[in-house]
């Protein structure tokens, strides 16, 4: 995992973006915004390369420390519980919705953020696998989200030439701006938007057993 990561980070810098809530005008127009619906933003990328439509493209959750990520597939009955880092195939254009639980640093919390998944990365043949999308949540957010706020990030592939002129070190560089920034653009003039990651204090309904609010889309999980 360590190898992988290494291999990562030196040829492929990824940065992300840091929760915006209010909208303002913009010099240039841009389409696409955070704050629109879950999920529009991936149906824009299908629609404007429907090449991507059904590409599993790696992604890696990682959480502070220790702890669980469980995925769903339409139901809490279909859950899939797996452990921090954690790989799957996630679908370009989709939406995922994952539980995360059981960390040492914050007992008895449970969170349920979703991945929204814009791109895809071209590695070399054959080693898909060992260039996710990485999808960091770190203890800071989780204090964020604790406090009944949102947290909004946009992982995005960096331009060479852009990109920031020091070592990345083993934790993905933050960038925290300020609250009239538009995420999806501020991304783009940067490199590549590849995924969005949304948590706040919502939860599921207990008493609906097939609830919207899991999601149903394709996921490709490794056997533990």
């Amino acid at each position: 995992m360590t190898h992988c990561r290494t291999v990562f980070s030196t040829a492929i810098l990824v940065s992300t973006l840091l929760l915006s809530t209010v909208t303002i005008a913009q010099d240039r127009h841009f389409p696409l915004n955070h704050r629109q619906p879950t999920g529009m933003a991936g149906r824009w990328s299908l629609l404007t390369h429907p090449q991507k439509a059904g590409v599993l493209q790696p992604v890696e959750i990682q959480l502070p420390s220790a702890g669980h990520v469980t995925y769903f597939q339409g139901s809490p009955q279909n859950a899939v519980l797996t452990q921090s880092p954690s790989n799957v195939g996630m679908m370009v254009g989709h939406t995922y919705r994952v539980r995360i639980s059981g960390m040492p640093e914050f007992p008895g919390a449970e969170l349920y953020p979703t991945v929204e998944v814009l791109d895809r990365l071209h590695a070399p043949d054959g080693l898909a696998k060992s260039y996710p999308i990485p999808v960091e949540i770190t203890a800071d957010e989780i204090e964020i989200v604790l406090q009944d706020r949102m947290v909004t990030k946009v992982i995005y592939l960096e331009q060479p030439d852009l990109a920031a002129p020091f070592a990345q070190g083993e934790r993905i560089r933050t960038e925290d701006l300020k609250v009239t920034e538009n995420l999806l653009r501020a991304a783009d003039e940067r490199g590549r938007p590849m995924a969005i990651l949304r948590i706040g204090g919502r939860i599921p309904d207990p008493n609906s057993p097939v609830d919207p609010f899991y999601s149903t889309s394709p996921i490709a999980i490794p056997q533990q």
